[in-house]
């Protein structure tokens, strides 16, 4: 039961780097011809995609699919 949360969490997390490299390579490299909102569409994916992460995270341990640790 443990990888049917745990899959999609690291595809998500992986994703999440990817737009973040994306939002840095436009950042840096692009002099923003083409499309000046290329950065802001990228980090936009990304907080969108952080925000389900955390949802999945909280329904993942609402529904016992997750454990959390004890300090």
């Amino acid at each position: 039961m443990g990888l049917i949360i745990k899959l999609p969490i690291l595809i998500i997390l992986g994703l999440i780097i990817i737009s973040l490299a994306e939002g840095m390579y436009y950042m840096a490299k692009d002099d923003g011809a083409r499309d000046k909102t290329r950065v802001v569409k990228a980090l936009t994916i990304r907080i969108t995609l952080s925000l389900i992460l955390f949802a999945l995270l909280i329904l993942g341990t609402f529904f016992g699919m997750i454990q959390p640790h004890g300090m």
